[in-house]
Formats: C-alpha cells, sequence, structure tokens
C-alpha cells in the first residue's frame, strides 16, 4: 500500500464514521438515510482521488485536476445542497448521474472507481423520494 492509498482510506473511514456517528445521534429525521449516504459518497469520492492521485499525476501530469476534480465537485454538490436546504433531491440525482457518466467515460482506467460513490448517491436519492413521500403521507393522514 502506498501512502496516498492509507491516507485516501483514512480519510473515507474518518467520514464514514462521522456519517453513522449522525445516523446514530438523528435517527428520527425523515431524509437522515439520504444525507448518510450522501456523506459516505463523499468519503469514497475523497479516499478513491487521494488514492489515485500520485498515479494518475504520473500518467496524466496537468490533466489530474479534471479527471480527479469532477467525481469530487459531483460529490460536494449535493452535500452543499443538503446544507442550504435547497434542490437536495435534484442535485443529488445530477451528481449521481454525473458521476456515473464520468466513470463509464473514463472506463477501465481510473473511471471504474468512481462507479461505488456514483451508485451510493443514486441510493440518496432514492432514499429522498422515499421520506418526501412518507412525509407528505404523514402529514395527510394526520389531517
Amino acid at each position: 500500500m502506498t501512502v496516498a492509498t492509507t491516507v485516501g482510506a483514512v480519510l473515507a473511514l474518518f467520514i464514514a464514521l462521522a456519517a453513522f456517528r449522525h445516523l446514530s445521534r438523528h435517527r428520527a429525521v425523515p431524509d437522515v438515510v439520504g444525507r448518510v449516504l450522501r456523506l459516505l459518497a463523499f468519503a469514497a469520492t475523497t479516499g478513491i482521488a487521494v488514492a489515485l492521485l500520485p498515479s494518475t499525476v504520473a500518467d496524466s501530469g496537468a490533466s489530474t485536476g479534471y479527471l480527479l476534480g469532477v467525481p469530487v465537485v459531483a460529490a460536494v454538490g449535493p452535500l452543499v445542497a443538503d446544507l442550504a436546504g435547497r434542490a437536495v433531491g435534484v442535485t443529488t440525482v445530477v451528481g449521481a448521474l454525473v458521476m456515473l457518466v464520468w466513470g463509464l467515460v473514463l472506463g477501465l482506467g481510473i473511471g471504474f472507481w468512481f462507479i461505488l460513490p456514483a451508485l451510493l448517491l443514486g441510493a440518496a436519492a432514492v432514499a429522498g423520494i422515499s421520506s418526501r413521500r412518507a412525509t407528505a403521507t404523514g402529514d395527510q393522514a394526520a389531517g
């Protein structure tokens, strides 16, 4: 294991532990599953990007910025939208699609590694839809 792989794994584990701690504190919040999945996708993306950084710099040079930057921005976007409380569902779906397409475009190279965070963001989008439906149904039943 290289130093970058170790640092990436430690960073991803740290963010994942923070996500699970958030889940243990806020289980009653309807959108907590989507938030935790978005945090896990960000953790996985960050860990993968840090682990792939040395080999990508050696292979692609200056192109590393956008090769690894696009998935990182696609993972950060839903987190920023979640913190702002606006357009979370749309941003999560767009982030998942961008990361999935980017992973498929880069193919069997470094793009393969970004398929897992894309699937996590897709699951977060589905969880967000489910929690919104449950909240809307619960509001109608109470009224």
